[in-house]
């Protein structure tokens, strides 16, 4: 594999590229230890231990080790029961095993398992043995690698939220309009980047093969694609100052198409009842059908299989107009509901960024009105989008 993209990623990432050179040999007969020693230690630093126990103290002390050889016969501790209690606590070592031919099924069994990397079998070659060595450290580097990337991303991450968080509270005194779009303003930046640096990260994982550590990275990247894409409709709906005249049913087919286009729509059917006295209202269009993708993919993502997704538009009173969306999942309990709509907040599991209601929020409040959040009984949550609007 071409290691320049990784290369690259850190330089991007401002991460300096991880050099794994040390190499704990474990047998029980000095002579052994010493014959690899001479073959290694010329271009890696080599430790050495002759037995289980002690190859532990070294790897529990403050010495570095990448890359482990261990003999499996070994009394009180064999080399494969050294390097499973290993398994968690380095989870970027490299762990090889030298064997006999008949202590072959518990190695194959161990490497399976995840326990073991590579076994040797005895009488090995030397010039084998120096290659697996390189071959094992390279491998150890792009493990501390991809681990590396990830610790760098989950906090770019959590930094990320934190400063969308303080630039809510910072414009919490402005009108819910100028909030809005000045959330948007900083969303639009904020997705250039996160598809910038995920532009960089699939060119680095998708050639790898599935590993914990790649996957922990592709997990990661999943959750800063979610923050993408909700940051970019954030931005998308960030200008509620241009309004027209607009058909409720056109917004929320609108809306409806957006989420198929997402693959969210196609177990749970969409029912739609709309006052007929209703025939327009004056509205900011491109905002309210991202408040009422949102709405929809929460009740899409809370109702079980198969459940109809209701939308109801009605008038209350002579100011306003609602948009409820009612789903029969199993609801949100008080506490759930009191926090529902702060940014970041998510009740599902596994979360999702929490960038949907708080959006609805302040897309209503730019209206002059409100999101209200009520049980559906006997199961389920009714969401509402109060709007105070003219013209209709």
């Amino acid at each position: 594999m071409d290691p320049r993209p990784i290369t690259d990623l850190l330089s991007e990432l401002g991460l300096s590229a991880p050099a794994c050179t040390r190499v704990l040999l474990v047998d029980d007969e000095f002579e052994v230890l010493a014959v690899l020693e001479a073959l290694l230690d010329d271009d890696w630093e080599v430790y050495t231990a002759q037995s289980g126990k002690e190859a532990l103290e070294i790897l529990s002390s403050d010495t570095p080790i990448d890359l482990v050889i261990t003999d499996q016969r070994m009394p009180e501790m064999t080399g494969v029961e050294l390097l499973s209690a290993l398994s968690d606590s380095h989870p970027d070592l490299y762990r090889m095993v030298l064997t006999a031919y008949s202590d072959v099924d518990p190695i194959v069994a161990a490497i399976n398992q995840g326990k073991v990397d590579q076994f040797i079998l005895k009488p090995w070659d030397p010039t084998a043995i120096r290659r697996l060595v390189a071959e094992g450290l390279a491998v150890c580097e792009r493990r501390a690698t991809m681990r590396t990337v990830a610790e760098c991303l989950a906090d770019r991450f959590s930094e990320q939220n934190k400063t969308l968080n303080t630039l809510k509270g910072t414009v919490a005194k402005s009108r819910a309009g100028e909030q809005l779009a000045f959330m948007a303003w900083m969303s639009a930046g904020l997705v250039q980047e996160l598809g910038r640096i995920m532009d960089d990260l699939r060119g680095v994982i998708d050639p790898l093969e599935t590993t914990p550590e790649t996957q922990l990275v592709r997990d990661a990247s999943i959750r800063m694609r979610t923050l993408s894409d909700d940051a970019s409709r954030l931005a998308g709906a960030g200008d509620t100052s241009v309004r027209g005249h607009h058909a409720p049913r056109k917004l929320i087919s609108d809306a409806v198409r957006l989420l198929m286009d997402e693959g969210l729509n196609e177990d749970n059917p969409v029912h739609v009842e709309i006052d007929p006295s209703i025939e327009s209202i004056f509205v900011a269009a491109e905002a309210i059908k991202q408040c009422l993708l949102g709405l929809l993919r929460n009740a899409m993502r809370a109702a079980p299989p198969g459940s109809p997704i209701q939308v109801n538009v009605r008038r209350n009173g002579d100011d306003f107009i609602t948009f409820e969306v009612t789903d029969r999942g199993l609801g949100m309990n008080e506490d759930v509901i009191l926090q529902a709509s702060q940014p970041f907040f998510s009740g599902f599991n596994p979360p999702g960024t929490g960038l949907g209601l708080s959006l609805c929020q302040m897309v209503a409040e730019a209206h002059g009105g409100r999101l209200s959040l009520l049980d559906n009984e006997p199961s389920g949550v009714i969401a509402q989008l109060w709007l105070r609007v003219e013209g209709t």
